[in-house]
């Protein structure tokens, strides 16, 4: 992904906060990336705000961190492609 290309996918998404955090706090992109976890995405229709979630895990201070860069992120990037919205709304109830 070029600096100035938006994420387009929960992959892209996962490297950009990665490299956000490799930058600002330090560690490598490999480990951010284990913290993060997967990111999610969630259909558009029933999240408006930001379609995309992460889990993260970690000691205190580096989930403080992730939230953070994840906050920083949202705001410019609060959307990834989004599953069909009858296909979210059919996996959340069939079980």
């Amino acid at each position: 992904m070029m600096a100035q290309d938006k994420p387009t996918t929960t992959d892209e998404m996962q490297d950009l906060l990665a490299h956000l955090l490799e930058g600002a706090v330090g560690k490598t992109a490999a480990h951010w990336k284990k913290l993060i976890g997967p990111v999610s995405a969630l259909p558009i229709v029933l999240h408006p705000k930001s379609n995309w979630r992460i889990t993260p895990k970690g000691k205190p201070v580096e989930i403080e961190a992730i939230e953070k860069a994840a906050t920083v992120v949202r705001e410019a990037h609060p959307y990834v492609p989004s599953p069909r919205t009858n296909d979210a709304l059919r996996g959340a109830i069939t079980p």
